[in-house]
């Protein structure tokens, strides 16, 4: 009977565990783009949200 006991607590705590560790991982979410420069070193991917001018006549430059 001690047995079942323990097993129920265990697994208890252990859901407990899980749960504190998804609402932790929600609140302190990091954006794709800082994971991405961290895992690359920021130097092989560079996000631009619009493309410039320069940019865009350099492109048809290159593809004539």
């Amino acid at each position: 009977m001690l047995a079942k006991l323990w097993k129920k607590v265990a697994l208890a705590v252990c859901i407990i565990a899980i749960l504190f560790n998804i609402t932790y991982k929600l609140v302190h979410r990091t954006n794709l783009k800082e994971q991405l420069t961290s895992v690359i070193g920021g130097e092989a991917i560079s996000f631009s949200e619009n493309t410039t001018e320069d940019e865009s006549t350099d492109n048809e430059v290159e593809d004539n």
